[in-house]
């Protein structure tokens, strides 16, 4: 084929597989649940709601007042829900109802992640906070003054021995902060985003096979439209993705 034909030839659309219908605001989180035939979603209006992949019908009634941020237990068995007034609550994913309410803080949640045991939720607050709280007892075990005016994204190291915490600065130039689990000590300040960081994933050691590079990884995500990659053992950054916005 001549360059002038393979020019001329059109751009496949892309089109989406399944469409799920339903929700009347802006949706915040989606998650998968155990065996990968369902995905539950949330939204501003705080309901939970769980769909079949292969029909794109929803399954059952929403789960009323849950909350715009959730998060599965790596067990599979329980959701956490996150809402707009501090309110925490403990899902059982077979029956559909609340096991536990957590209390004790009014701003809105604006991330929640398990640790890798399912024995601790870590939540992000609008105040700048972050707070793990103990599953068992739903007691709050640990609370970080993060120094960010929000957090947006909150997660443990896969060890469970640090949190990254990221979001807004109030001086444009703290947007990713690494603390030691256990005394929510400062570790270190990653410097390179211009803009809040909306999300982050921390992937594990991995086997020896694996590739040396992405072994003991940070990724970060910003509206400056870059995602970053940061060595967890230097701290240093060593991949970053720029994407220039569209007009």
């Amino acid at each position: 084929m001549s360059l002038a034909a393979a020019g001329t030839q059109e751009t496949s659309e892309i089109r989406p597989w399944r469409k799920f219908e339903g929700h009347t605001r802006v949706v915040t989180d989606v998650i998968h649940l155990p065996g990968e035939q369902q995905i539950m979603t949330t939204s501003f209006a705080k309901s939970l709601r769980v769909w079949n992949l292969q029909s794109g019908k929803q399954i059952g009634n929403d789960w009323r007042d849950g909350g715009s941020r959730i998060a599965l237990s790596p067990d599979g068995k329980k959701v956490v829900s996150g809402g707009p007034n501090g309110e925490m609550k403990l899902w059982d994913t077979n029956t559909s109802k609340v096991i536990a309410e957590w209390t004790g803080h009014t701003e809105f949640v604006r991330s929640v992640c398990w640790s890798r045991d399912g024995g601790r939720v870590m939540s992000g607050f609008n105040d700048g906070t972050a707070t793990v709280w103990d599953v068992e007892s739903g007691k709050t075990v640990l609370a970080i003054e993060t120094g960010l005016r929000r957090v947006l994204a909150a997660i443990y190291s896969p060890d469970m021995t640090m949190i990254a915490t990221g979001g807004e600065s109030k001086d444009l130039k703290e947007f990713i902060k690494i603390w030691d689990a256990k005394t929510g000590k400062l570790i270190t300040n990653l410097k390179g985003h211009t803009g809040d960081v909306h999300c982050l994933a921390w992937i594990a050691d991995g086997s020896e096979t694996q590739h040396e590079q992405i072994k003991n990884t940070l990724i970060s995500g910003s509206n400056d439209y870059s995602i970053r990659t940061w060595n967890t053992t230097t701290w240093q950054e060593h991949l970053l993705l720029p994407r220039k916005p569209s007009n």
